[in-house]
């Protein structure tokens, strides 16, 4: 049985460092799908997606990576597997210590254990924002910054926050990770999480086009079928009033949200990605008007945002880095 821990301080003891010269297979799952590619440095290749299976039991999840990471690998070696995940990790047993929904399934089921065994490499996993953070901060738009804060804008709101060039993570690995869950309406709707009126709540992919569908019914005009942000906010660019709405109101609430992040962690940028990152140019303007008119930062408008540069491989090439033991993390 492979223990990647006991495998990664081996390979350190012997060299001094831990490189991999050939590529590491890296997974990112998230609430809905499934991705896989093999990743040396930011260059990421043979790119795999599907969704989650519909059974969500733990055995149909590992089944599914096992699958998309053999067609990946296509018949290639690797010297480590990386891997994203949604919710609470604890990366020295490999395994999800608390998530919603999705993949509630998979905690306390011994993930990268599983996974190393049936790839016999050594395999790492953490919380997908904090890794989406740790491909930003080396090989993205934060590669000349000190202290960023980095948010995925989709199913739900990840984050995660780098200070002095090191992605926090904490003693219980929730430190910086729970941007989406900071209240930004006292008297909103209940999150998945418990809480009432987080940042998620608001403006997470249901939420939000709950809020469309409302102002649509409100108005006697017909839902717009298969409905997603993504379509929203093209909507809105074509003139739709009601999407033009929903705009601001996402907007709205991503700056107070991002106002309370800047107050707690002091970052010089905040980078933005995710699905809806894509649709930037309908709401950035706004945003970081609101955040230069609402933050207490010196110099007073300090703290730029901008979108990601690794856009949807940005994960993968976090977890890669994990994977090949660059010190990044504390």
């Amino acid at each position: 049985m492979f223990d990647p821990v006991r495998h990664k301080e081996a390979l350190i003891s012997q060299s001094g460092s831990l490189t991999f010269p050939s590529a590491v297979l890296a997974f990112d799952v998230g609430g809905t799908r499934i991705k896989a590619g093999l990743v040396r440095g930011a260059e990421v290749t043979a790119v795999h997606v599907v969704d989650l299976p519909i059974q969500r039991d733990a055995a149909s999840v590992l089944a599914a990576i096992m699958r998309i990471g053999e067609r990946v690998l296509a018949g290639q070696s690797v010297q480590a597997i990386g891997m994203s995940l949604k919710g609470i990790i604890d990366p020295q047993q490999g395994t999800i210590l608390d998530v919603n929904e999705s993949l509630s399934s998979l905690i306390g089921f011994p993930v990268a254990q599983s996974l190393s065994q049936s790839f016999h490499v050594p395999v790492f996993i953490e919380n997908d924002a904090r890794l989406y953070t740790v491909g930003e901060l080396m090989y993205g738009a934060g590669k000349q910054v000190e202290n960023l804060l980095c948010l995925t804008l989709g199913t739900g709101i990840g984050c995660g926050v780098a200070l002095q060039r090191r992605v926090l993570r904490g003693g219980r690995g929730l430190f910086g990770s729970m941007g989406g869950h900071i209240t930004v309406q006292a008297d909103g709707p209940r999150c998945t999480c418990g809480n009432i009126g987080c940042l998620e709540a608001m403006i997470g992919t249901a939420p939000l086009l709950k809020h469309a569908v409302t102002l649509y019914t409100e108005r006697s005009i017909p839902v717009p079928e298969k409905m997603t942000p993504q379509s929203i906010f093209a909507a809105a660019s074509a003139g739709d009033t009601i999407a033009e709405q929903v705009a601001a109101y996402f907007a709205r609430y991503l700056g107070v949200g991002i106002v309370s992040l800047i107050h707690t962690y002091d970052p010089d940028l905040v980078i933005l990605g995710g699905g809806v990152a894509a649709s930037s140019q309908l709401f950035l303007p706004t945003v970081q008007r609101y955040v230069d008119e609402h933050t207490w930062t010196f110099p007073r408008c300090r703290t730029r945002i901008s979108i990601a540069e690794l856009g949807d491989t940005a994960a993968l090439v976090g977890a890669s880095a994990l994977a090949r033991g660059l010190d990044v993390l504390m």
